[in-house]
């Protein structure tokens, strides 16, 4: 009985919660690349370090490192009624960011199955930044 309990709590978790005004979902790399070309006006989260994005981030991507102490803080002041596309290298960091945005009434949360990680085996396409 734990076994299916947990499977079920899982599923509900990971696949699309709604928590007070938040809706969140977990995208496989693809699917999350779709939503994204096909949502106008999101936001594209990127929760990993400096050091990490400059390995190649997403196209239009916001960065707010997450093991930042003030990561809380700094999303506070963002359009909660915009979409956001999360992502982070394994997306672990992307969950732990989309459970402080449920927290902060954040309406749409899209995470990144597999993080950025996944996106790149998949042969997607990432930015570098410019050497300065």
């Amino acid at each position: 009985m734990n076994r299916i309990a947990t499977l079920l709590l899982l599923v509900t978790t990971f696949s699309c919660t709604k928590t007070g005004t938040t809706e969140t979902f977990l995208l496989k790399p693809k699917a999350f690349q779709e939503k994204m070309a096909a949502t106008p006006g999101a936001v594209i989260l990127d929760v990993r370090t400096p050091e990490e994005v400059r390995q190649g981030y997403l196209k239009g991507a916001v960065n707010v490192d997450f093991n930042l102490p003030e990561f809380k803080i700094l999303i506070t002041g963002m359009d909660k009624t915009k979409p956001y596309f999360v992502y982070c290298g394994s997306g672990v960091r992307s969950a732990k960011a989309a459970d402080k945005m449920k927290d902060l009434d954040f309406q749409q949360v899209y995470l990144l199955d597999g993080g950025i990680k996944a996106w790149k085996e998949e042969g997607l396409p990432t930015q570098t930044p410019s050497p300065r």
